[in-house]
């Protein structure tokens, strides 16, 4: 069966088909009224409820957690609490948005849902009645929620529907060094031994990949470097992401093409903003320019084919080549892709991130992700007591709760900060790493599961020390090579809700659009197309596929938004 036709039909089955069944069961248990009385203490107040309830949850699991219903986060957040949560679980990723999917549709859901919901479902199972409207709750005992939408007010625009609405607590997740997903690393030993500058412009960049092709940085005396280098799979590591930034700015690349969660703002879309209309950066003259570019370099031998045919394993595999560095640069969003953190060969710590680059016309951007969060804590109809279900959700960015959630046991995992230890940012430190992450009990936590309120000075407010030596990096190489060429927040797409037909079509034109631009960005590079002859032959194709009717779908929505 075609692919576009497989994730049409499970788009039905998740959505047009459980209409019927959400609609008919959207008004509750019918034997509410027989429901014992439950006080629920006014926001703040710990316990939520004197009397112990339990709320069934779905949640979907990870690898990094063994247990998730005997686990001492569970058991910590009942004691605080006195709400106990009864788990239905599914790996993450496809097998969980699977059962997530067939529970809705069968009507036979949990009361609470901690998981993420696009926009676009969120409004669509809150219009049946199946998703609780949260907005008076949030009034009287949000005091976490308002906080937080205080702080982030792209997140509380983002989780308010079109009739003002909000459905799902956010999990607010300020990562700054992911916020810059499209790097460039380079192996700073080889640019030193030839004595060569970081590159600051794409023909410096050319020309530092030339000495590498040409001067035997790794000292075997055999032309086996490899200048360039990405890959397939993996966070960040399409070529395309880091380098078409010098000529047009594009939000995505080839290894992150396809949907997340129906989130068209976290889609390698390549869309953005240009004076209020919707453009697609693959049909922009810039596009053609930085595929003439990338080209040149496949040409001079200075790009290497692989980078558009291995997977993330075999990316790993040439960063940590056993005998000697064998590539030069290389596309990821951390150097942890393809290199091994804390290995014995210590190169994750020889990569350094590439300033982005400026383009021949002057263009130089960096992508950037912008905080909108994502709802990750749902109440059903199916909860006995909405309130008490809502101040759990509401609890969970406490901070005693939210460390033992991403980190683990106080004392054990973290302790607090003393007074004059210095965090990741320089300033006085938050929290205090006592183990590496994950390295602690692994029923300890819930992996980051659950809304959140990560902050940036939260998250940077980790004191300074060997486990914490990662993340100073990526927050320096950030701050000082990335940050400073951050895209006009003006040029980006929010996050926007579509009806189920127009969820339908925009999905079915999106996963053909990406797989055609994705296969055109390898044939123009390696020269099975030609961009001088056949580049409108391309542009054809696009609007044969549809991309007029997809840019019409996205600007309307923009505009209502």
């Amino acid at each position: 069966m075609n692919r576009n036709i497989i994730r049409k039909a499970w788009i039905l089955i998740g959505i047009i088909i459980s209409l019927p069944l959400v609609s008919l069961s959207a008004g509750g248990d019918s034997d509410e009224e027989e429901r014992p009385s439950l006080v629920v203490n006014s926001a703040g107040i710990f316990p939520i409820v004197d009397e112990r309830v339990t709320m069934t949850a779905f949640i979907p699991t990870s690898s990094l957690v063994d247990d998730w219903q005997d686990n001492d986060f569970v058991r910590y957040l009942e004691e605080k609490t006195n709400v106990f949560l009864e788990l239905e679980t599914a790996p993450d990723g496809a097998e969980a948005m699977q059962k997530r999917n067939l529970l809705l549709a069968s009507g036979d859901y949990p009361e609470i849902f901690i998981t993420g919901f696009s926009k676009s479902e969120q409004q669509f199972y809150g219009s049946q009645g199946v998703f609780l409207p949260l907005n008076d709750l949030i009034a009287e005992y949000g005091v976490n929620t308002r906080k937080a939408f205080a702080d982030y007010p792209l997140v509380e625009e983002n989780m308010t529907m079109l009739d003002g609405t909000i459905y799902s607590l956010p999990d607010i997740n300020d990562c700054f060094h992911c916020a810059y997903s499209q790097k460039m690393w380079i192996y700073q030993p080889w640019l030193d031994k030839l004595g060569l500058e970081m590159p600051a412009t794409t023909e410096e960049f050319k020309d530092v990949l030339i000495a590498f092709r040409d001067r035997d940085p790794n000292g075997n005396g055999i032309q086996d470097e490899i200048p360039l280098s990405g890959a397939v799979s993996g966070y960040g590591t399409g070529v395309d992401g880091f380098i078409m930034n010098a000529f047009v700015y594009s939000h995505g690349n080839l290894a992150e093409g396809g949907a997340s969660n129906n989130e068209l703002a976290e889609r390698g879309s390549r869309i953005f903003i240009k004076n209020g209309i919707i453009t697609a950066a693959f049909a922009e003259p810039g596009w053609r320019e930085g595929l003439r570019y990338m080209n040149d370099l496949y040409n001079e031998r200075l790009l290497s084919g692989d980078a558009f045919i291995q997977d993330r394993s075999q990316y790993l595999q040439l960063g940590e080549n056993p005998d000697v560095v064998l590539m030069g640069a290389g596309s990821a969003g951390h150097n942890g892709v393809f290199t091994q953190f804390y290995s014995e060969s210590g190169r994750w710590l020889d990569y350094k991130v590439v300033p982005a680059l400026e383009g021949p016309d002057g263009t130089r951007v960096s992508r950037y992700n912008p905080v909108y969060g994502v709802g990750e804590w749902t109440i059903t109809d199916r909860a006995a007591y909405p309130e008490a279900a809502f101040r759990l959700g509401d609890a969970f960015y406490e901070p005693d709760l939210m460390l033992h959630s991403t980190y683990g046991r106080e004392g054990i995992e973290w302790v607090w900060a003393q007074p004059g230890e210095i965090g990741i940012n320089g300033r006085q430190a938050v929290w205090k790493a006592l183990v590496g992450y994950g390295d602690g009990g692994r029923s300890s936590w819930w992996h980051q599961r659950g809304p959140q309120v990560r902050s940036r000075d939260f998250r940077l407010g980790e004191v300074r020390g060997d486990d914490s030596l990662l993340s100073v990096i990526l927050y320096e190489e950030t701050r000082d090579k990335m940050a400073p060429y951050k895209v006009d927040s003006e040029m980006l797409l929010p996050p926007l809700a579509f009806n189920e037909d127009v969820s339908v079509e925009i999905v079915d034109f999106e996963s053909t659009l990406t797989n055609y631009v994705n296969e055109m960005i390898a044939r123009f590079i390696i020269g099975d197309a030609d961009i001088n002859t056949e580049w409108d032959d391309y542009l054809a194709e696009l609007d044969n596929i549809g991309l007029p009717r997809y840019i019409e779908l996205i600007q309307e929505a923009y505009d209502k938004r």
